[in-house]
C-alpha cells in the first residue's frame, strides 16, 4: 500500500495571521481554495447546520468587530487566546513532516497490495469544537477521499484531559501516532478489505473485523508510550503483571466472547457509501462499519500487543493478509483467556 498526504494548516495560519478586513480581502483566494480550509468547513457545516463559510464570518469579524451570532467556527475563542494559539502553531509548523508517520500503517499491508491511498491532513484554529476529525467521503464516479483535522484551539485541554498535563512532544505524538496512524489505518484497513473482496454481512464476523481494525490501530497510537495507553485504559495497575491488571483482561475478554457469541446468526445490512463522518472527541461515531465499544477495543489492542511482541510487525502484517480470524488464531496460540471461536461450539 503507497499512502500519499498532503500537511495542511491553512484553516490555522489565515485565521491567526489576518488582522483586518483588508486582509480578509486579500486572503480571499487563499480562504476558498484551502484544502485544510473545505475540509474545516464542509465538516462545521454539516455538524452544525450552516452554510456559512470561514471568509463569511471572518468578513463579518472584521467588519462589525464581533463574531456573528452562531459564530460556527467559533472566532471568538480563536482571537480570546490568538497569542497562544499563535505559537502552538508556530511551533506545529515548524515540525513540518515529523507530525506524520504514516509510513508505519503502509508497512503492516502486505507488499503486494500496491493500492494508492490519499490523505490531506490539516490543522485548524477555527471550526467545530473536536480535537480532531476525520471526513471520507465518495464522488459521484465512486472516487474516495480522506482527510483529518486537528483543531488546535482544542489542544491543550484533550492533552491534559488524557494525560494530566501538557508539552508539545505528548501533542506531537498524540498527533503523529495517536490521531493521523490510528485513523489512517482504519480507512486503510477497510480500503484493503474493500480492495481484495474481503466482507461479509455476518454480525459475528463484522465484530472480528472490529477486533483486527481497532486492535492494531490502538497498538499503533501507543506502541511507543505502551504505559500511557495502560492508564488511559484502566489496564495498569500499581505493579506491572498483577492479579489485577489480569483480572480486568479477563473480564474485558469474556465480555467480548459474549458479545461475539450473541451475534451468531445475525445479520447486518449497513450502506457504507455517501458520506461519513467520525467526530475523534468520542461521544458520536457516524462510521457504520467501526460499531467497536470500548470493550472491543480494549481486547483488540491486547491482541494486538501480544502478537506483536511475540511476532513483531510480520505477525501482524499475517494477520491482516489472511484476516481476521488468523488473528484470533495468533492470539489464542499466545495467551489466555482465549478469544471464543465459533466452530468449537457448533
Amino acid at each position: 500500500m503507497n499512502i500519499h498526504y498532503t500537511l495542511d494548516d491553512s484553516a490555522a495560519r489565515l485565521p491567526l495571521t489576518i488582522r483586518s478586513a483588508e486582509g480578509v480581502l486579500d486572503r480571499a483566494g487563499e480562504l476558498r481554495s484551502g484544502p485544510g480550509i473545505h475540509l474545516v468547513e464542509v465538516t462545521t457545516q454539516h455538524m452544525l447546520n450552516t452554510g456559512a463559510t470561514l471568509l463569511d464570518e471572518l468578513n463579518h469579524y472584521f467588519d462589525d468587530n464581533e463574531p456573528s451570532e452562531l459564530d460556527p467556527y467559533a472566532l471568538a475563542d480563536c482571537y480570546a487566546n490568538q497569542n497562544a494559539l499563535e505559537d502552538l502553531w508556530g511551533r506545529l509548523h515548524d515540525a513540518g513532516d515529523s507530525l506524520v508517520a504514516l509510513h508505519e500503517v503502509a508497512a503492516l499491508f502486505p507488499a503486494s497490495y500496491q493500492r494508492d491511498l490519499h490523505f490531506t491532513l490539516a490543522l485548524t484554529a477555527v471550526g467545530f469544537p473536536a480535537f480532531g476529525y476525520v471526513r471520507a467521503y465518495q464522488d459521484s464516479e465512486g472516487e474516495e477521499y480522506h482527510g483529518m483535522v486537528v483543531n488546535l484551539a482544542q489542544a491543550r485541554p484533550h492533552v491534559e484531559r488524557q494525560t494530566g498535563e501538557f508539552s508539545l512532544s505528548l501533542l506531537t505524538d498524540m498527533i503523529r501516532y495517536g490521531f493521523f496512524n490510528h485513523e489512517a489505518f482504519l480507512l486503510a484497513y477497510a480500503d484493503y478489505c474493500a480492495g481484495i473482496g474481503r466482507g461479509s454481512d455476518r454480525l459475528t464476523d463484522r465484530l472480528k473485523h472490529t477486533l483486527i481494525s481497532r486492535g492494531i490501530a490502538w497498538y499503533l497510537s501507543y506502541r511507543h508510550d505502551f504505559a500511557l495507553y495502560d492508564s488511559l485504559m484502566v489496564l495498569d495497575s500499581e505493579e506491572s503483571g498483577s492479579d489485577r491488571q489480569v483480572a480486568r483482561v479477563t473480564a474485558r475478554v469474556t465480555e467480548c466472547n459474549a458479545r461475539l457469541k450473541n451475534a451468531r446468526g445475525k445479520r447486518i445490512l449497513d450502506d457504507l457509501s455517501g458520506e461519513l463522518y467520525l467526530d475523534y472527541e468520542s461521544g458520536q461515531e457516524h462510521v457504520p462499519d467501526q460499531q467497536g465499544d470500548m470493550c472491543l477495543d480494549r481486547v483488540g489492542f491486547h491482541m494486538a500487543r501480544t502478537i506483536a511482541a511475540a511476532h513483531g510487525d510480520s505477525g501482524l502484517r499475517a494477520a491482516i493478509e489472511q484476516g481476521p480470524d488468523h488473528f484470533v488464531s495468533l492470539y489464542n496460540a499466545l495467551a489466555a483467556p482465549a478469544i471464543w471461536v465459533e466452530a468449537e461450539e457448533e
